[in-house]
């Protein structure tokens, strides 16, 4: 699954709207550890899809870089 680029400043809306087109959805981890999981979402259930793809970490007010993804280690 190569929906996010390595070396692509996102903002916050861009990754909501990548993760809404593609059933997955944020984990906010902003407050506490300065980054942003993504995880499967099931719109039906309502629930998470029990592991981490995608991690972002903030590099500015609202600019994000990705730092690790499940599918490209």
């Amino acid at each position: 699954m190569n929906i996010f680029s390595k070396n692509k400043a996102y903002c916050f809306q861009e990754i909501v709207d990548i993760c809404d087109r593609n059933n997955l959805t944020t984990v906010d981890c902003l407050k506490d550890e300065n980054m942003i999981s993504i995880e499967e979402y099931d719109k039906e259930t309502k629930e998470l899809g029990g592991g981490c793809l995608f991690e972002f970490d903030r590099k500015g007010e609202d600019k994000f870089l990705l730092k690790w993804s499940e599918f490209n280690n």
